[in-house]
């Protein structure tokens, strides 16, 4: 039983340590491929780190629908949404005010907006089908289409003008080898992520908490640990767009993609009405305050962190206790 603990803790602590200093390392790699593609580093935060924060929700939502286990998935998708704009971007204000870059607002936050308002609505009648993922996974190919074009004719000096390289990737200009280290690094965070998760779970077991906790806590928040961790890095760094960006850029690729692709494995029937009276409500709740606090002089401040972060305490309180 000691032993147990003992041997979790330590799993935990490890997989934050990796997660941590992996993360750095992958904003590092991510603004370096920025220059030498000239690509906008707000492009490198919705698309490639997004993407690889975005892997452990893949994961999971793959292997629940192969399980038949597709609730899940939808259950992590939501719930992890969530906590990407309250618990994420909460903390990451509180830290330290993010700046708003106008792209993000013009252009991808209207995408989030609108891939959550079409899950809800196609939520109402029970089930995802086939024909729903093939719209979210349609619209997800438009999006890295129509970002990549804008990434092309963007300004991309102005935020990382001073940024600092580390000593490793300073001298390196070759973007095959960059993008080799992106690749690594996201694996790496990905790796970090799982260990954490595991580890909770068995503590959580230990402790007798039960599976049902378990899920909205560890794996909501857990799969998400990618993100915060990322998006952390990016505001030591002062590269907001790149962790406000891989936030927006995760939300839009957890519904469009792994959603998509799991409901074009499997259809996601809803089960319970809570999902459609309470879970998506607040997701979409919670997309609404983001957007006013984004539009109040483009930036999140500390005090709309706080907001942020209370409203996602208050959120799984009323979730576990109703």
């Amino acid at each position: 039983m000691v032993y147990n603990i003992i041997y979790n803790i330590v799993i935990f602590v490890s997989g934050l340590i990796l997660l941590i200093y992996s993360s750095g390392f992958l904003i590092q790699s991510s603004v370096k491929l920025s220059f030498l593609l000239r690509l906008a580093p707000l492009f490198i935060g919705i698309i490639i780190v997004a993407f690889g924060t975005s892997a452990p929700e893949l994961a999971v939502g793959i292997t629940a629908a192969l399980k038949h286990q597709k609730a899940i998935a939808l259950g992590n998708i939501v719930g992890s949404n969530i906590s990407n704009i309250g618990l994420i971007l909460g903390l990451c204000a509180i830290f330290m005010p993010l700046k708003i870059n106008k792209d993000i607002f013009k252009k991808e936050l209207p995408i989030m907006i609108l891939s959550t308002a079409l899950l809800y609505v196609f939520s109402l009648d029970r089930i995802l089908s086939r024909i729903d993922g093939l719209v979210f996974v349609v619209l997800f190919i438009i999006f890295c289409f129509i970002s990549f074009k804008s990434a092309r004719t963007s300004e991309y000096h102005q935020e990382v003008a001073g940024f600092k390289f580390n000593k490793i990737l300073k001298g390196i200009n070759s973007k095959l080898l960059i993008g080799v280290f992106i690749f690594v690094s996201i694996i790496l965070v990905i790796w970090g992520a799982n260990l954490m998760v595991k580890s909770g779970v068995n503590i959580a077991h230990i402790f007798g908490i039960s599976p049902w906790v378990i899920g909205i806590t560890v794996f909501a928040v857990g799969t998400s640990l990618p993100e915060l961790a990322a998006s952390m890095a990016a505001s030591v760094k002062k590269v907001s767009s790149i962790g406000v960006g891989n936030i927006v850029g995760s939300n839009i690729f957890n519904i469009l993609l792994v959603l998509g692709a799991v409901s074009l494995i499997r259809p996601i029937t809803i089960d319970t009405s809570s999902v459609l009276v309470f879970e998506m409500p607040a997701l979409l709740l919670f997309n609404i305050l983001l957007v006013i606090f984004m539009r109040t002089s483009f930036k999140i401040s500390r005090i709309e962190g706080f907001i942020l972060l209370a409203s996602y305490v208050t959120f799984i309180i009323v979730l576990i206790t109703k």
